[in-house]
């Protein structure tokens, strides 16, 4: 799972208590609340979980512009000032020593493959060979004797940075591997290919693709809960320096005990809900 970066810092916001860490150098000047609009950055992983927060607080009466893309543009977007908040599932080292996050859930990097794929279970060492193109064939892993697909995303996006650290360590991904720009795009091209294999952030993933466990664990929030899923990862809200304004509220609530329960829905929170774990 994501470290946080530097010291903790805790004030008050709204009627519960914002839990951030701590900023250094701070590039630029976040845009205020008299600018217009509260304007976010979500990553494609991170997407749901912004869209379920913005229609749900403040009855979905709150002024908002999102923008999505990957973790690189996003943090760009961030420390240009375009943007006030970057929601993101990663947070790079060298991000983290300069601006401010809180994090508000639990994720998991998620290895798909397509419905009819026989294979149910891999273990990391196997995972990590799969990327490496190292197997070729599904038959290897006592699969069909069809060759393997691999899925990546592209250079820039998060959930790649974070597989990179969780599964291939310094291993790099085959260059054959197809490169699709989006969450969606992995998941489409893995649903529409019988050999292929991909990964998407677990609160993505649909019908359309199957999870494999790792090491025998099945992700989900129950496994995210009790930390047996080995592929964890932390939801950030991030900024510039300490939010204030719009920016600060929203943060707070989805650290409150009513904002974690509305993302539970999708995401493993970060703090225990009243029906939760």
């Amino acid at each position: 799972m994501t470290s946080f970066p530097k010291r903790i810092v805790v004030w008050a916001a709204l009627s519960s208590t914002l839990i951030g860490c701590s900023v250094r150098g701070v590039p630029s000047t976040a845009p205020s609340d008299a600018d217009g609009p509260l304007r976010i950055a979500a990553t494609t992983s991170a997407l749901p979980l912004v869209l379920e927060a913005i229609s749900t607080y403040e009855g979905g009466a709150l002024n908002v512009e999102v923008r999505t893309g990957n973790y690189r543009q996003a943090i760009t977007m961030l420390l240009a000032g375009e943007v006030q908040l970057v929601v993101t599932t990663h947070l790079d080292a060298a991000d983290a020593v300069r601006v401010w996050a809180a994090p508000v859930a639990q994720d998991a990097v998620t290895l798909v493959v397509h419905p009819s794929n026989p294979i149910e279970d891999i273990s990391l060492s196997n995972a990590r060979r799969l990327f490496q193109g190292q197997i070729g064939s599904w038959a290897e892993l006592e699969g069909s004797d069809l060759p393997v697909t691999v899925v990546s995303r592209e250079d820039g996006s998060g959930i790649r940075s974070q597989f990179d650290q969780l599964v291939m360590g310094t291993r790099a991904t085959t260059g054959a591997a197809i490169t699709a720009a989006s969450t969606e795009g992995v998941l489409r091209q893995v649903a529409g290919d019988p050999n292929a294999v991909g990964y998407a952030s677990l609160s993505s993933v649909d019908r359309s693709v199957r999870a494999l466990a790792v090491e025998g664990v099945l992700p989900s929030l129950r496994t995210l809960s009790d930390n047996t899923y080995p592929l964890r990862s932390t939801v950030f809200v991030v900024a510039a320096a300490e939010p204030q304004g719009q920016a600060r509220a929203l943060t707070a609530w989805m650290q409150s005990p009513e904002g974690q329960a509305v993302i539970s829905a999708l995401f493993q929170p970060v703090v225990a809900t009243p029906d939760g774990p």
